[in-house]
């Protein structure tokens, strides 16, 4: 949702609908009172219930997953937008329109606006998580080792968003571990069934395969190894989106080569 969207009641009420349930009576005190963090914790939620990677143990159509999975996405940035601007709304005439920031609230938005642009590669990839787009680093570089998302985010190239959108994007490009096992042999389709009929809650696929004994624990330390190994590196992304160059990421991954060396022992 782009900033200079006007976002009505019916939009903010469906999309507290979508995010809460339709069990949540929604009303305008109640968009007042929406906290970030409930927004979030609502968010995580419904983002694992539709999933489009837990369609086989959903026993759902892949594709209809997307779609609700996009309409939460799309629910979570009109209400995180409302949440971090409030400012920029009026709750008159039942229709959230723009105003003008008031006082300190214009200065201190201005100098938020003059920090992004002096960010190195802010104007070359806009995050699908809009509500921690300006969240940059203000400080210093930690001392202790970093790994390369982090590290990016620390010295001020990206923001907390684009880290998080890199990160749930290596996420998915990672192959699926019963796959991983099927092709060595060691599980069969029966098998993968079975596990994931059987997985607790928020319980992974490997650590419930060897609580039911289909795999031991030297084979779930060689599969996630081996899945570390074929999903691809997060500097990819950084590229792939124009956040840096092939060339500006090779001088990034030097220096924090020799930033980890300091800290080897840490």
């Amino acid at each position: 949702m782009q900033e200079d969207t006007v976002s009505t009641t019916k939009d903010l009420f469906n999309a507290c609908n979508v995010l809460f349930g339709t069990d949540v009576k929604v009303s305008l005190n109640f968009l007042r009172y929406l906290q970030l963090s409930g927004l979030k914790a609502a968010y995580r939620k419904r983002a694992f219930e539709t999933h489009p990677d837990r369609a086989t143990t959903l026993a759902e159509s892949p594709l209809s997953l997307e779609e609700r999975f996009k309409e939460i996405n799309l629910a979570y940035r009109q209400l995180s937008m409302f949440v971090e601007y409030p400012w920029k709304y009026s709750l008159r005439d039942h229709t959230f329109r723009k105003t003008t920031e008031p006082g300190s609230m214009g200065r201190k938005r201005k100098s938020y606006g003059a920090q992004d642009q002096r960010r190195p590669g802010n104007d070359r990839h806009q995050s699908r998580f809009h509500g921690l787009d300006k969240q940059f680093w203000p400080g210093n570089i930690p001392g202790r080792k970093l790994l390369l998302g982090r590290f990016l985010y620390y010295s001020g190239v990206i923001s907390m968003s684009t880290l998080v959108e890199a990160i749930v994007w290596q996420k998915r490009q990672r192959p699926i571990i019963g796959s991983i096992a099927i092709n060595w042999d060691w599980l069969a389709q029966d098998d993968i069934r079975s596990i994931l009929a059987r997985r607790r809650p928020g319980e992974k696929f490997c650590e419930c395969a060897l609580r039911c004994g289909y795999i031991r624990p030297y084979q779930q330390n060689l599969l996630l190894v081996r899945q570390q190994m074929l999903q691809p590196r997060i500097g990819s992304f950084f590229v792939k989106h124009n956040v840096v160059t092939s060339h500006e990421m090779d001088r990034i991954i030097e220096q924090l080569r020799v930033h980890n060396r300091k800290y080897r022992s840490t």
